[in-house]
């Protein structure tokens, strides 16, 4: 199946994916995708997966998606070689890299001002064993994490001759004051004697499914409309057992020793000291190409040329986790052991 009439190489396809861990990503990042790919001719996108860079097609990239939107820059070069050329050069490292949407979500989950409440930190919990599970093999298989939609950005930016016509402006995600997970966790007292933890195997399936109940009942609680049916709404919040501050930064640590020993290849025995795992998390996110598909959704840099939703899609309801609308609610992170209230506020139209 080819790609639509309306798109051309280099522009960019956007998906929203139907699984659980997707309608996270978006709920934490305010946005309607979750996945990045990179249009490269009228039959093949270009996209990171599990076992690397890889190319697809159209159909595949729709196969467990239930909204495709595809945009292309605003101001669009009649030559787009250069963003195809620096895709190329990545897809024959291919193997090089690996990205699992759990990694995505951990780290937005840490650095996203995101309400928490009863239940929110065990979700938290399982999200940064698992990611760290998947980081551990990426670097046992000599990958480097890259996120989807990084893949994407690094082509528009590294596009030549500098300075690049094709780089994509990404400004900050609109998030309110407030305080992030990782900021409370690097104020915590205890931190400095947090133990490293063993982090399991990672299987996609078996954590897609071990987090889907925790992912329905956070978004339960964080949602106001409460339009959800009750036979299909997950066990009350209240009724799952948080972890303690210790095994919460014990979690948060075992994320960012994986995190980097799978870009350095270095792996330190005993780990790093805490102070210094927490680094390693930031310094991913505060790195320039660290870009959510979100932030491909909302750059001004890019225009929606295509959107396609799939026939019976029921928006802001599927899978029992509620998805934002034409305006994303953004919410002040509630730090564990604090009473700050959670605000809500509005996000740009996307």
């Amino acid at each position: 199946m080819p790609l639509p009439d309306s798109l051309k190489a280099g522009d960019v396809l956007l998906t929203r994916g139907t699984g659980c861990i997707s309608r996270a990503i978006c709920l934490l990042d305010g946005s309607e995708v979750s996945h990045a790919l990179l249009v490269l001719d009228r039959d093949t996108i270009a996209e990171a997966v599990g076992q690397g860079l890889r190319t697809a097609s159209f159909e595949q990239a729709q196969d467990k998606h239930d909204l495709v939107v595809g945009r292309t820059l605003t101001t669009a070069p009649a030559d787009m070689a250069p963003v195809l050329d620096v895709a190329r050069g990545y897809l024959t490292r291919g193997a090089s890299y690996a990205h699992q949407q759990i990694l995505l979500l951990a780290v937005l989950c840490v650095t996203r001002r995101a309400p928490m409440p009863p239940g929110g930190r065990r979700m938290v919990r399982t999200v940064l064993d698992q990611a760290a599970a998947a980081v551990n093999a990426m670097a046992e298989r000599g990958q480097q994490p890259m996120v989807c939609s990084e893949f994407v950005y690094r082509c528009h930016r590294e596009a030549r001759p500098p300075p690049s016509p094709y780089a994509l402006s990404i400004g900050d995600n609109g998030q309110p004051d407030g305080q992030t997970l990782l900021q409370w966790a690097h104020t915590h007292p205890a931190l400095p004697g947090v133990p490293l933890r063993l982090a399991g195997v990672f299987d996609p399936a078996s954590a897609e499914s071990a987090l889907a109940p925790l992912l329905r009942a956070y978004a339960t609680a964080v949602d106001t409309s409460g339009t959800l049916p009750a036979g299909l709404r997950p066990p009350s919040p209240s009724a799952l057992n948080d972890p303690s501050d210790e095994e919460l930064l014990s979690s948060m640590v075992t994320f960012g020793n994986a995190s980097h020993r799978a870009r350095t290849r270095q792996m330190h025995e005993g780990g790093l000291p805490p102070e210094q795992t927490l680094d390693q998390i930031r310094a991913m996110e505060a790195q320039p190409d660290f870009v959510t598909p979100g932030d491909l959704l909302r750059t001004l840099s890019l225009t929606e040329r295509f959107r396609q939703a799939t026939a019976g899609t029921v928006p802001g309801k599927l899978t029992g986790i509620p998805l934002p609308g034409a305006r994303a609610r953004k919410a002040v992170f509630q730090a564990p052991g604090t009473d700050t209230e959670q605000q809500e506020t509005r996000g740009q139209d996307t």
